[in-house]
């Protein structure tokens, strides 16, 4: 799995967890963006780290400090006091991954903070398009599934399917 973050540094659990493949997502969501769309945003959270992985066809983690003062009430009411949330999105079957500047996260640079988020589906592919402040572009295109998980830095899960439900 090739690896590639931004300072600040993840927690060594976090990225040992995702190189090891050892992360719960079962116990996360499953969804299209367009449906994790309409509960929650990246807005204002940062790009930590992209993790793509040789062993399992075209599986891409993307890792986010997750801005929790957007989440839904049920969500945030999950959150320990100033403790920081960690939003992993895995995209699998992905056929293609790119950065406007040419590069992934530069481990010498701080992270890039969203600005915004989008998605198109074009046949059966979905593409994924991730707009940083600093007019940066990400773009994942993949034909698999998005799963979404929350978690913070005591390593508890946060359950997002109470305010998808909502």
């Amino acid at each position: 799995m090739a690896f590639v973050s931004t300072k600040p540094i993840l927690p060594h659990w976090l990225c040992e967890n995702i190189l090891l493949g050892t992360l719960p997502w079962q116990q996360g969501l499953c969804q299209p963006y367009s449906h994790f769309n309409h509960t929650y945003t990246l807005h204002d959270s940062y790009l930590l780290g992209t993790y793509q992985s040789a062993e399992t066809y075209g599986e891409t983690v993307l890792c986010f400090l997750w801005d929790t003062l957007w989440l839904p009430e049920a969500t945030s009411r999950q959150v320990r006091h100033n403790e920081p949330v960690f939003l992993l999105i895995k995209a699998t079957k992905t056929s293609g991954i790119a950065l406007s500047e040419g590069t992934l996260p530069n481990p010498e640079k701080q992270p890039r903070r969203i600005l915004k988020a989008e998605h198109v589906e074009v046949d059966d592919q979905t593409v994924l398009v991730i707009d940083d402040t600093q007019k940066n572009t990400m773009t994942i295109v993949f034909s698999g599934q998005l799963h979404f998980l929350a978690i913070d830095s005591k390593q508890q899960l946060l359950n997002l399917e109470i305010a998808s439900q909502l």
